[in-house]
């Protein structure tokens, strides 16, 4: 389980911080009990109270003061959902959510499989990626099923055999590739992230396909959540290396901020496995919103290209700003995120919180897990915002 650890700020830091929050565009909707808030009518003990839990999912800030915090603790892309969304979802009629959602699951992988460049009868549809993590988690021998660590939190929960690098070492690129080949060599089934979360390192696709070439009898599943946000993502993606010994994770939810919409697909050319999935999922995997708001999202391309853009640049601006505290910050990653290690997570989570921002805290005493905090980059907007709050240092374990 998460554990929490909570401390007092002072009123002057929480007021600042709600002030940050508001002008930075944070908060949609004046909620009445932040607007109590700022009238001082909450109550004290609770308003200037902040918890750190380690390990919550990102975007979960139901333990801090809601509405004061500028959210980079998920990677779901700020600039979303695209304007074409809303248009698409404020033209729903009623009689379309009153009929079963017929086809749509269809009317999703198509469109999902022409974005990715890849061909729609490989795919499966399903509610995100966490679904088929968790269908995988019924099919696949609990013990013959390794994975790459550090990871995504639902996969090491369910999967217990553990990967990690060496002790001591900082994981790479070329690290993770060795363990994938040792994995391989040692284990039916192989899990890995890639782009890794949290570290944002990437395994060049076709290092991975050289090392499936060499274990045909092992098979490796790779959670690509965040492929969506390198440049030549179809390129890179292992939809397109042609092995039936692989398995490919996608979902658009976090470059085209929907979350909300759980969509996902599962890649791949083993029809035994594909068989066995299918005959988990449930009927109408996908409500009619989901479709609408996913197929939308894809076809607009500019969009994800435009944005993609912006938050890669704006990420080695974030990188150069975080690394005069954070000298071990991950750099040189591909993606929006960066990842800082620390020895104390809580005391890096706690910097944060107290300038108006809310990331992600990790305890590496977990299993599967690296000590540090995850940020997502914000927009250019949000970015020129902070960047004075971290002029102060932090003396980080």
């Amino acid at each position: 389980m998460p554990s929490a650890i909570s401390y007092r700020i002072p009123e002057a830091t929480f007021l600042a911080r709600l002030n940050f929050a508001t002008s930075a565009r944070v908060l949609h909707t004046m909620t009445d009990r932040i607007a109590d808030a700022i009238c001082g009518l909450l109550h004290p003990d609770e308003r200037m109270t902040m918890t750190t839990i380690l390990d919550s999912q990102g975007g979960d800030l139901r333990a801090l003061p809601r509405g004061a915090y500028l959210d980079l603790s998920t990677c779901v892309n700020r600039y979303g959902p695209p304007p074409s969304v809303w248009e698409a979802l404020r033209s729903v009629r009623p009689a379309q959510l009153a009929a079963h959602p017929y086809g749509m699951d269809e009317l999703f992988v198509e469109t999902y499989a022409k974005f990715m460049a890849a061909e729609p009868k490989h795919l499966l549809p399903g509610r995100g990626i966490t679904e088929f993590i968790r269908i995988l988690a019924d099919l696949l021998p609990t013990h013959g099923t390794a994975v790459i660590t550090p990871d995504y939190t639902d996969t090491i929960r369910l999967f217990p055999v553990h990967l990690p690098p060496a002790p001591g070492a900082v994981d790479s690129a070329a690290a993770r590739l060795e363990r994938v080949d040792a994995a391989m060599a040692t284990y039916p089934y192989v899990m890995l992230s890639n782009p890794n979360n949290p570290l944002g390192v990437y395994v060049p696709g076709h290092d991975l396909a050289e090392i499936c070439r060499s274990h045909p009898g092992s098979v490796l599943i790779v959670d690509e959540a965040y492929i969506e946000f390198l440049i030549d993502h179809a390129g890179l993606s292992m939809v397109n290396c042609g092995l039936e010994n692989v398995v490919v994770l996608r979902s658009p939810n976090k470059l085209f901020g929907i979350a909300g919409t759980r969509t996902g697909a599962l890649w791949t050319r083993n029809a035994d496995l594909a068989g066995a999935v299918a005959a988990r999922k449930i009927n109408w995997c996908l409500s009619y919103l989901d479709v609408v708001a996913a197929t939308t999202a894809l076809a607009d391309v500019a969009w994800a290209d435009r944005t993609r853009a912006a938050l890669l640049e704006d990420a080695g601006d974030l990188e150069r700003l975080l690394a005069a505290n954070f000298p071990d910050i991950v750099s040189g990653v591909p993606v929006h995120y960066r990842f800082l290690p620390s020895a104390d997570p809580v005391a890096a989570h706690r910097y944060f919180l107290e300038r108006g921002v809310a990331v992600r805290a990790l305890d590496g005493s977990k299993p599967g897990r690296v000590a540090g905090v995850r940020v997502t980059t914000p927009t250019t907007a949000e970015l020129a915002e902070i960047k004075e709050r971290f002029a102060s240092r932090l003396e980080v374990g």
